[in-house]
């Protein structure tokens, strides 16, 4: 099978690459990587790459479905959050095991989001830019853009007067959102294609670095995985979905956001046994889906070098 992990320099991409590696030692399978430059980790790491155009220019679907033709494609693994939406156009050439257009710009649109799921789970208090005159809102608040950027990009946690005076003036529109003061998790979960959810796996975020995790604890948590997996079908999320909660000063967990992808640590919940990708490929390929218990264990993640 030749599979095209796209967004190759990202730690999700990172991480479903050395998560196909792990399973398939005998290299059955053919891992094809995109990026915008050839200095991407993940190039190196697959079998054969190419350098695209960047995903807000008008030729990137173009240039994929060039790809996909030319290198036979069998599914597309797109790993980057502002390139997910394009990939539907693309669903009559090949496999796409991903939520819909409709879906994901829901998701990436942070204040969307809110209006849509806030009357049914819990969320924190969010205003949009119009309505928030400062920090009457909450005592402690986060600054993000509306719009999904990647990561941690664009983030001010209780700006001060001069930081809320740049997000006001910034042509990015924000949104001010309460800060929650708690434990914070991310649980990455899969999703067959009727939203139906796999497998829900919930850690703790013992540290971040630009918003990803580099050290994490696999956990069980009920209730968290219970009202995750509602959400999922909530919002008829397909494919791997990676969610941040956080816990508020009553140690309730709350929805931070819900991302229609591979997360950052997606080879977090590989190291604990549970393979997405590999459970992907086994569907797609009709063979019996065989999901572990997921391992206890804590990970750190740290740097590694290689020559090109």
């Amino acid at each position: 099978m030749n599979i095209l992990v796209t967004s190759a320099g990202g730690p999700a991409a990172i991480g479903v690459i050395k998560s196909l590696r792990q399973f398939d030692t005998e290299k059955k399978h053919k891992i094809i990587a995109t990026d915008i430059t050839d200095l991407s980790v993940g190039l190196h790491l697959a079998d054969d790459g190419y350098i695209v155009p960047k995903a807000n220019k008008d030729y990137f679907t173009q240039a994929i479905a060039k790809i996909v033709k030319e290198a036979e494609i069998d599914v597309i693994l797109p790993t980057g959050n502002l390139e997910i939406d394009q990939f539907q156009e693309l669903s009559h050439m090949t496999n796409i095991f991903m939520s819909d257009s409709k879906t994901i710009k829901l998701c990436n649109d942070k204040w969307k989001f809110y209006e849509t799921t806030n009357e049914y789970f819990d969320l924190p208090e969010t205003k949009k830019q119009e309505d928030y005159v400062g920090p009457s809102i909450v005592q402690d608040c986060v600054a993000k853009p509306r719009y999904e950027q990647g990561g941690s990009r664009g983030v001010v946690i209780n700006p001060d007067k001069h930081q809320y005076a740049s997000t006001r003036d910034s042509e990015v529109e924000y949104i001010y959102q309460e800060l929650l003061p708690g434990q914070e998790y991310t649980i990455d979960i899969l999703c067959d294609m009727d939203s139906n959810p796999l497998v829900t796996i919930p850690r703790k975020r013992l540290q971040t670095k630009a918003g990803i995790s580099s050290k994490g604890e696999i956990i069980s948590n009920k209730y968290i995985e219970q009202e995750c997996e509602r959400m999922c079908r909530f919002l008829d999320l397909k494919g791997p979905v990676c969610i941040q909660m956080k816990e508020d000063d009553n140690g309730k967990p709350k929805f931070i956001e819900v991302n229609p992808r591979f997360g950052g640590g997606t080879f977090f919940t590989t190291l604990a046994g549970v393979n997405f990708v590999e459970i992907i490929i086994s569907i797609l390929e009709n063979k019996k889906i065989i999901i572990n218990e997921p391992k206890k264990i804590k990970v750190i993640r740290y740097m590694e070098e290689i020559v090109i």
